[in-house]
């Protein structure tokens, strides 16, 4: 137990407290801590926020939000929530950092989704460290194949105008097309199938949004518009509203392979290099690109791209690893080195669940976090960056892990980081228990959540985030 921890139980020891049926002493006291703080050290938010009035103001450029975890994260529920409420309110900038998470056969968004003829191996930070080149998707992406190709495309309303490709070597080692169909590539790692959109209708009700409805869905806002013929985003209840939704899928008849694929068959555009990554911008909106080789390399590697549009607004970007502790970021260099590509204005951070599993003490916790945040500042020195506390979860879907208890008590004890503490936004352990509020919204594990379970929580950080927003701009004005 560490000086900090012992220093508010003899403080809380001194006070009559009433504990309600089903909640621990402990438990209580994390609560009463926390009570009516939506951030600890709120006004250290104030250049985001800054940036954000700006962007409401002028209705020019991107504020980019860098958000970094685990599973919690690789899953895009809980972030996928956060990037639509904010993207709302602000702007859709565009989708943001994106990973092949489906050519190596994990879980990942399926907001945009890649195809490749090639046969893919990775590696995760969570390994031991190899030569492979683990950078800013915190997994590398590798393949052998000379003639391999990727192709990367997106759905309705994730059409980009700018595309990053970023990669571990300082040169460029491949050539990009944006005029192949999507799924004209054949191997075992192309999906082979399209999928059929049906419709559904939706009756709007009271206080629902075209953002919720779409959560609902899992479909975007443009899609539901485009569907509709809409012009704007007001709805009102009773309104019924047409809902293009994936239905049955069907097998795609290969087209291509690159062994048939000339020298000349595909127009290439011209890529603005960098080192780790390069670039292309587009006159109009694209939904698909397609990579190969340009010339002959041992191995080629990937660490993600970036898509974006050409409008102002919040560009929500994700990195998540499953089962990674932020000391799995931390070995790796490259990781901290390509984060500027993001040009991130705020980062934050998501950890805590696999290091209270790996019983981490919570000086240990907040140590990692120090350091994790020195390496960020190292490389993007004028972002902010926000600490979000682990949820609750159990050990052995019945022991309550009061580690992330801790590390809760422990991050809004400090005053050099905004902090939002979704363990007690949730109402500590006792939500998850039996009756609890979101007992019916974690998984069987307990320690991962429902879809419905992630959403949840993403829209509560976002109506946080913004009250707070809403706040700074109201002390503006006076």
């Amino acid at each position: 137990m560490t000086f900090l921890t012992k220093t508010l139980l003899t403080f809380f020891s001194t006070l009559i407290i009433i504990i309600p049926s089903g909640i621990s002493a402990k438990e209580n006291r994390i609560l009463k801590e926390n009570d009516n703080k939506t951030f600890a050290n709120e006004e250290l938010l104030a250049p985001i926020f800054e940036k954000l009035y700006n962007l409401e103001m002028t209705k020019k450029g991107k504020i980019n939000i860098v958000h970094i975890g685990d599973s919690h994260i690789q899953a895009d529920f809980f972030t996928d929530a956060i990037r639509s409420d904010l993207q709302y309110v602000f702007g859709n900038g565009g989708y943001g950092f994106t990973f092949p998470y489906n050519l190596i056969r994990t879980n990942g968004t399926r907001n945009v989704r890649y195809s490749s003829n090639a046969s893919w191996q990775s590696l995760r930070n969570v390994s031991p460290i190899a030569d492979v080149g683990v950078g800013l998707s915190g997994i590398a992406l590798y393949t052998s194949a000379p003639d391999f190709v990727l192709q990367l495309y997106t759905g309705i309303g994730y059409e980009f105008t700018h595309i990053k490709i970023i990669y571990p070597d300082k040169d460029l080692h491949y050539k990009m097309s944006i005029t192949a169909d999507p799924l004209e590539i054949t191997g075992s790692s192309s999906s082979g199938v399209a999928t059929a959109i049906s419709t559904k209708y939706h009756k709007v009700k009271k206080g629902e949004s075209l953002s919720s409805i779409g959560r609902k869905y899992r479909v975007t806002v443009a899609q539901i518009k485009s569907a509709n013929n809409m012009k704007s985003n007001m709805i009102k209840p009773n309104q019924s509203l047409k809902i293009p939704v994936k239905g049955a899928t069907k097998t795609v008849a290969p087209k291509v392979s690159k062994s048939n694929i000339e020298t000349d068959a595909l127009e290439y555009v011209e890529l603005e290099s960098k080192p780790y990554y390069a670039s292309y911008t587009s006159d109009s909106a694209i939904s698909r690109i397609t990579l190969v080789p340009d010339g002959q390399m041992a191995m080629y590697n990937f660490n993600g791209f970036v898509i974006e549009n050409d409008l102002p607004g919040v560009v929500y970007h994700t990195i998540g690893v499953n089962g990674a502790r932020m000391s799995d970021y931390i070995k790796y260099p490259l990781f901290f080195e390509q984060l500027p590509i993001l040009h991130p204005d705020l980062i934050i951070l998501s950890f805590g669940t696999n290091e209270s599993f790996g019983k981490m003490s919570d000086t240990e916790y907040m140590f990692q976090i120090n350091e994790f945040v020195n390496n960020i500042k190292k490389q993007s020195p004028k972002a902010t960056v926000l600490v979000m506390t682990p949820p609750p979860s159990m050990f052995r879907r019945r022991q309550t892990n009061t580690f992330v208890a801790d590390y809760s008590v422990a991050l809004m004890g400090i005053n050099y980081l905004p902090v939002w503490d979704l363990y007690s936004r949730m109402n500590g352990a006792s939500s998850i228990r039996a009756k609890g509020e979101y007992a019916s919204k974690i998984a069987r594990d307990k320690v991962h959540y429902t879809t419905s379970g992630y959403e949840a929580q993403g829209q509560m950080f976002a109506s946080d985030f913004i009250q707070a927003y809403n706040k700074y701009k109201k002390n503006k004005s006076k």
